[in-house]
């Protein structure tokens, strides 16, 4: 195994080595890298589906049982016009995510994956299937590096504050179009969305479960406010703390090549998926593992 640092708070690659279903040390070894470098990158990997879920399966023994992504398995009704999400009827733990030249829509926001379920998940796993031939890139961000830099009394005023996550929030901006074309004929559909995933709220400074490091848990994609704070109040503070993960000394950023794998911590960092590569095609398939209680 070769392994490559990309930043300097987060990010390796790692050569030379294959993601082996037979290999004994496979989830721990695997399990290691990712607590140690928060998102790990996989060269090479060139696998089909059936061998992605057979992988995820395998690192569920040290990660997290295997999740199905709400809001596009063939379990549960799917929200169709809200996003680019794909749905595989043979593979349901897999989010198919397509762009092309018909897609004007992206989450080209820094954000951490489904905080607004009261489990957030630990860990996703992204395969690259195809990339445009410039750009394309994923950035992360270390949220424990972020934490560390603000000064000690905006450390003692964020300690016990817990922030609210909404599904809804996220279609927002460019994809407020698809909300309302979704659930504006269809209040039904969007009371039993509200009820099945109701607002939730997580701390906004977390210890992590598995690492004990203390990072900033709260994203512009899904956060609506801090509990007990105005809007107006919870809306200055957070657009402050939702400017960090832009810092580029917090961040590595990923060039993409097909048959590459990625692995990162869903609870220490923060993602941007760089839209800079229209009217190409970029297809991307995602795993996330079961959530954890915060």
């Amino acid at each position: 195994m070769k392994l490559t640092r990309l930043g300097t708070f987060l990010g390796a690659v790692v050569e030379d080595y294959k993601l082996d279903t037979a290999d004994p040390d496979l989830a721990l070894t695997v399990r290691e890298l990712l607590l140690k470098h928060k998102v790990v990158f996989f060269k090479r990997q060139h696998l089909d589906q059936h061998q992605f879920v057979e992988v995820a399966k395998a690192l569920s023994t040290s990660l997290g049982a295997v999740d199905i992504h709400p809001f596009k398995s063939h379990r549960d009704p799917i929200v169709r016009g809200l996003s680019p999400l794909q749905p595989y009827s043979e593979y349901p733990e897999i989010v198919g995510v397509y762009h092309d030249e018909s897609t004007t829509r992206n989450i080209n926001r820094w954000h951490s994956d489904l905080t607004w379920r009261e489990a957030p998940p630990f860990a996703s796993i992204l395969r690259g299937l195809v990339m445009p031939p410039l750009g394309g890139n994923t950035c992360w961000a270390d949220m424990a590096s972020a934490y560390k830099s603000l000064d000690d009394s905006t450390k003692a005023r964020i300690q016990e504050m817990r922030v609210v996550h909404n599904w809804a929030q996220s279609f927002q901006g460019d994809w407020a179009q698809g909300f309302q074309m979704v659930f504006g004929s269809n209040p039904e559909l969007l009371k039993d969305m509200n009820e099945k995933y109701p607002p939730c709220s997580h701390p906004l400074v977390l210890t992590h479960p598995f690492t004990g490091e203390t990072v900033l848990f709260t994203n512009q994609v899904t956060a609506t406010h801090v509990e007990g704070m105005s809007i107006e109040e919870s809306r200055e503070l957070l657009d402050e703390l939702h400017r960090l993960p832009a810092r580029p000394e917090f961040q590595c950023r990923f060039a993409w090549e097909e048959g590459d794998i990625a692995l990162w911590d869903n609870l220490a960092t923060q993602h941007y998926p760089v839209a800079d590569y229209w009217p190409h095609q970029r297809k991307v398939e995602r795993i996330t593992f079961e959530g954890v209680t915060l």
